[in-house]
């Protein structure tokens, strides 16, 4: 792809790559990364504990196994694929885990999209937000993470198919389930076009 001799993190990797300069590319990467995938950890696996572990894990993979990358896609959607990969694996693992608790930053994101098919008597944000709480709730972690990757990182329908491995089609499909699933949530508050997923451009 003529996109990745445009990515920003490639030059930095191939210095990661070698031996003798790993370490200290590693330490940008870490600086670079660190709040990014703790931020997609956190919103997986709902606290912050976890997201720590998730976060760990990622750079440790990444110092054993960097060398496999191939720049075959960006270097950014191979590490929020190991990202998602591992914070769905910890959910699995976990049994009895705790309700998801939801960031205020995240429900605020839903909430400036749900607001605009809000009716006007509404009784404002923090009870919207409480709304959308319980309907994130009841996303599966899949659509959990596609959710995330789409209204927390801002990531494109093409990237999410790279970092999630599936078609456009089926990202589109995945938001389109966890809208209709927060829509039945939330019930007769908002308009049902408020969840509509555009086609991908």
């Amino acid at each position: 792809m003529d996109e990745l001799t445009h990515d920003p993190d490639l030059d930095i990797v191939r210095l990661a790559q070698r031996r003798a300069t790993r370490r200290t590319a590693m330490g940008v990467l870490y600086e670079r990364f660190r709040d990014r995938i703790f931020n997609i950890g956190y919103r997986i696996v709902g606290n912050e504990e976890d997201a720590r572990d998730v976060l760990q894990d990622v750079f440790v993979l990444l110092f054993r196994k960097i060398h496999r990358f191939r720049a075959r896609a960006r270097f950014a959607s191979w590490i929020y694929r190991v990202t998602v990969n591992l914070s769905l694996d910890r959910l699995r693992r976990k049994r009895n885990s705790p309700v998801l608790a939801v960031s205020s930053d995240l429900l605020e994101s839903s909430a400036r999209e749900l607001l605009l098919s809000a009716p006007e008597h509404h009784a404002g944000l923090r009870d919207l937000e409480e709304h959308v709480q319980k309907a994130l709730q009841t996303l599966s972690p899949r659509l959990r993470a596609v959710t995330v990757l789409r209204y927390i990182q801002g990531l494109s329908y093409q990237e999410i198919g790279e970092v999630m491995e599936c078609s456009l089609g089926t990202v589109k499909s995945r938001l389109n389930r966890a809208h209709a699933r927060m829509k039945l949530a939330l019930g007769p508050l908002y308009a049902a076009d408020a969840y509509e997923v555009p086609s991908p451009e």
